[in-house]
């Protein structure tokens, strides 16, 4: 486990319309808001969501999945971080969704793209201190994980 306390600087609220992509709005507005790295809460209504999974049987459940899931016609929430990779800041969001049609059958995981149906709100925590990074843990099977450079624990 890693830990630091984290230092909070200015925080906003977004409102997201329908059509805009999550991810691609999110990183827009971070680079005009000069927001490097952040914590995120949402929630709201998706017309349509990727994220990372599977349909299919597993043989084995403890490596990462390869494959991606698309739903549509999702409320769910969400929540993750914004950290800057290479200058340029990348949300890292994990959501919950009900499927409408399906009696609000859950969907979990990471996203890789949802298009909001009728709005999506979202809270931005600006993290000032320590700061992030991305780094690659072998522990975790090679994935990208959060770390801190300065006030790790």
């Amino acid at each position: 486990m890693r830990s630091a306390q984290i230092t909070t600087g200015r925080q906003w609220m977004l409102v997201l319309d329908p059509g805009e992509e999550l991810l691609e709005t999110i990183t827009a507005w971070c680079v005009g808001a000069g927001v490097a790295q952040a914590t995120v809460t949402l929630f709201g209504a998706f017309r349509s969501v990727r994220l990372i999974g599977t349909n299919a049987p597993l043989a084995d459940e403890e490596p990462p999945l390869a494959d991606a899931v698309d739903i549509a016609y999702l409320e769910g929430v969400g929540s993750g971080t914004i950290t800057s990779v290479g200058g340029t800041p990348r949300p890292h969001i994990h959501v919950a969704a009900g499927v409408k049609s399906q009696g609000s059958t859950a969907y979990a995981g990471h996203l890789l793209r949802g298009e909001v149906h009728y709005t999506v709100e979202v809270t931005v925590t600006e993290v000032v201190s320590p700061t992030f990074a991305l780094r690659p843990d072998s522990a975790a099977f090679g994935l990208t994980c959060l770390h801190f450079t300065n006030g790790e624990e």
